[in-house]
């Protein structure tokens, strides 16, 4: 069964982070984390079809599952050329070049010992051919709408960060009614601990419902994004919208660095890699 809702909808009341436990997510885990995300999006129509959590649909579960598990296996690091060819990081590539970092993780109920939150965080520094190359590199076979929707978040992220090192997070589900009783903050706070340990700014898209969350740990709205299925000829799923937030990173002084404006931080990158190409 690749979504089961009964075990999701399981009663949590009294439930406190006392009795949730905070630990690295393995292989033997994504069945259960795909199921989580799947659920937190139920009523997301428009984000389930845009990025494949459908949970009506096998394919999308299945497809999710096979990322997560190549995530977890170290397969997801890639080096993404100007051209846009994708060669695994285990070729006869420079291995300097490959900056990208995934970790998984997962709290639990310790009383049913279920899994009942997760998150999906990545420590990433762009190389100069990866922002050189499409945004929807990796996605060419996929219908239109998808392949845009991944392309602008894709796009919008380099256009910010550049070739800042910098902490992306990519996913944080929690069960409906789990939510609210401290899992997600449990997650957040240890992403936000490893973050500014290592002095990086925190990026992300969050949801209508996410924001308030990240806001409250200090997160900054920097841009809005805004996506349209209608002009893909889809009427009836409604339409997209997640705001970006950024968390200025930690300085060696104890105090946090100001969040840059989309337009300071597009320039600074823009500058960075117009150094580098014009030197290179």
């Amino acid at each position: 069964m690749f979504y089961d809702s009964s075990s999701a909808s399981s009663p949590a009341s009294g439930k406190s982070k006392s009795h949730l436990a905070i630990s690295p997510a393995t292989p033997r885990d994504v069945r259960r984390l795909v199921d989580i995300e799947f659920y937190a999006f139920e009523d997301e129509r428009a984000n389930q079809q845009l990025s494949y959590r459908d949970h009506t649909k096998p394919e999308h579960f299945e497809r999710t599952v096979c990322m997560y598990v190549a995530a977890l296996n170290g397969a997801e690091q890639y080096v993404t050329h100007p051209k846009g060819s994708r060669t695994r990081s285990d070729s006869a590539v420079e291995p300097a070049a490959v900056q990208s970092t995934v970790s998984f993780r997962k709290v639990t109920d310790i009383d049913t010992e279920q899994v009942v939150s997760f998150a999906k965080a990545e420590i990433k520094a762009y190389s100069e051919g990866e922002l050189l190359s499409p945004a929807d590199a990796g996605h060419e076979c996929e219908p239109p709408m998808n392949r845009d929707w991944f392309g602008l978040n894709e796009r919008l992220r380099r256009e910010y960060m550049g070739l800042q090192k910098h902490c992306y997070i990519g996913m944080l589900a929690t069960l409906p009614c789990y939510q609210h009783r401290g899992a997600g903050t449990m997650l957040l706070g240890a992403i936000l601990d490893e973050a500014d340990e290592a002095g990086l700014e925190v990026y992300l898209e969050a949801t209508d419902t996410a924001k308030p969350l990240y806001a409250k740990h200090g997160f900054a709205v920097v841009n809005e994004i805004r996506f349209d299925t209608a002009v893909y000829s889809i009427r009836d799923i409604g339409k997209e919208r997640q705001t970006v937030m950024v968390r200025g990173l930690l300085r060696n002084d104890g105090r946090r660095a100001e969040v840059k404006s989309w337009r300071q931080a597009a320039a600074q990158a823009n500058a960075g890699l117009h150094r580098i190409t014009r030197t290179a």
